[in-house]
């Protein structure tokens, strides 16, 4: 779902600005995220992608603008009401971040018994049901350090959608993957995506960005330098944006 089929912005970031020292890592950045789309944030590595979707939920503070959710602007909220924002942005980490010493079913129950008042029976239900969204149903009983590092990736996703978030950011979800598990992940964001969910992106992977990708925010020096479709994107004639699909320039 694309600008173009709905125009229903979920997060508006306005004059976004971000700096590390002397670095400016966000120079005044303007961006929409539309209700159901996948938007990729690209761009060299310390171009701020990461930087921004941490922004999303509050763990990192813009020096200065604004960023709304749902019209409400989250700069400035206490950890208390950022507890609220995160029910409903999930954030995916890179790594999964499993609780090591938990099973899969514990890990994903922490969050249902911290944030909601489901019945144990309830909880197991919904613990089982979205394991086999990520294909995972048969490891309940598995510590983190028994699964592969795609299956953690994958159960790290299930404890990421198991509050049933509106938006879903992603952190390099690929990264290290063999095929095998990358399209695995890929399936399951195409999933999500099909069921309502908003998500955000943040990949080095050119065949993800190409392949499940609505729009493509290109970062550069602070900035935007490009906006549009996974399609414009990739046509571009903009030297540096090529340099970088070829993996020839940055």
């Amino acid at each position: 779902m694309t600008k173009e089929s709905n125009n229903q912005a979920v997060i508006q970031i306005r004059g976004v600005t971000k700096l590390f020292g002397d670095k400016i890592v966000h120079d005044g950045i303007d961006l929409d995220v539309y209700q159901g789309e996948i938007l990729t944030l690209m761009g060299g590595s310390g171009s701020g992608k990461s930087v921004l979707l941490r922004s999303l939920i509050g763990l990192e503070k813009p020096d200065a603008g604004h960023i709304y959710f749902r019209g409400n602007d989250i700069v400035g909220l206490s950890e208390e009401n950022l507890v609220e924002v995160r029910k409903r942005i999930a954030y995916v980490f890179q790594y999964g971040a499993l609780f090591d010493s938990l099973t899969v079913r514990e890990n994903l129950a922490y969050p249902l018994r911290a944030h909601t008042k489901l019945s144990e029976e309830e909880i197991q239900k919904r613990v089982f049901d979205t394991l086999k969204k990520v294909g995972l149903e048969h490891s309940l009983n598995l510590l983190p350090s028994d699964l592969s590092g795609g299956m953690q990736r994958r159960v790290g996703v299930a404890r990421s959608i198991i509050l049933e978030p509106e938006v879903i950011l992603y952190d390099e979800p690929t990264t290290g993957l063999d095929p095998y598990n990358t399209k695995q992940i890929l399936n399951i964001i195409l999933q999500l995506k099909k069921q309502g969910a908003t998500t955000v992106l943040v990949t080095h992977d050119m065949h993800a960005i190409f392949t499940v990708t609505d729009r493509v925010a290109f970062l550069k020096d602070g900035k935007i330098r490009a906006l549009g479709t996974a399609q414009e994107i990739n046509s571009t004639k903009d030297p540096v944006i090529q340099g970088f699909i070829q993996g020839e320039s940055w």
